[in-house]
């Protein structure tokens, strides 16, 4: 049986890429032909999607922030979690500290007794 999944790097090897009106061939195999932070993403998440990275942000700053999950998915989370999880295991789960997990704990439980 043959196998015919082909992964990211297979289905664009073959593919030509049109950048700034040249066609490039190939650039897709080798991250070391990407320059500065290019290279790093090629690396990390893969060629097409530093391709799309490119086209959507080249020529802006762009920061990112330390927190990744809004702060009511953080807080729905932890309200799930924390009868069965330790803080220190939300706090690895989520990137936050163990106080400021203990903090949201807090404020739940606060919620709740109101209700």
């Amino acid at each position: 049986m043959k196998n015919t999944r082909k992964n990211t790097k297979d289905i664009f090897k073959s593919e030509k890429l049109q950048l700034n009106e040249e066609v490039i061939e190939g650039v897709n195999s080798n991250p070391d032909l990407y320059g500065g932070i290019y290279k790093e993403l090629a690396e990390l998440l893969g060629d097409a999607a530093t391709v799309k990275i490119w086209k959507r942000f080249s020529g802006l700053n762009v920061t990112f922030p330390q927190r990744l999950y809004s702060k009511e998915y953080t807080k729905e989370f932890i309200k799930e979690n924390m009868n069965d999880q330790k803080p220190a295991e939300l706090s690895r789960a989520m990137g936050l500290s163990e106080r400021r997990i203990r903090q949201i704990i807090t404020e739940i439980k606060h919620e709740n007794e109101e209700v």
